[in-house]
């Protein structure tokens, strides 16, 4: 009986050793899960700062982008006002062409042109007279 207690006794020291060696390897691997977790809890929320920084980014992006549209709109806006103010001058200058004015009415273009030559006369003898000069 005693060779019974033996077999049992070795065989106690047997599963004793394995489960040692079990235990000592899953809490290796119980070990690195946990730096594996801890890693990506720190990635997650590195990434989780990065996007938030994006997202203010692009808030920002469109904020000026719509800042943008908004002066091409006033921008367009006063180039079709100015080129509406041309088309009106180009006409009123096609309207008012002075060949066919002198043509069509010579006496208002004759008085229009002879109070302007009055005028340049004054102002002539008034810059050429020497005792304004002093």
């Amino acid at each position: 009986m005693w060779q019974i207690g033996a077999v049992l006794g070795v065989g106690l020291i047997v599963v004793s050793g394995a489960f040692k060696l079990y235990y000592d390897k899953t809490e290796a691997e119980k070990a690195a899960l946990r730096g594996e977790l801890q890693q990506a809890i720190s990635n997650q929320a590195i990434l989780e700062g990065e996007i938030e920084n994006q997202n203010e980014t692009i808030e920002e992006q469109l904020a000026k982008e719509k800042e943008n549209f908004a002066k091409i709109s006033q921008l367009t806006e006063a180039a079709r006002a100015a080129e509406t103010e041309v088309t009106t001058i180009r006409q009123a200058f096609a309207r008012h062409n002075l060949g066919n004015l002198s043509i069509k009415k010579p006496g208002l273009i004759e008085r229009i042109i002879n109070k302007g030559t009055v005028k340049v006369n004054e102002e002539l003898a008034l810059i050429t007279n020497p005792s304004q000069l002093n």
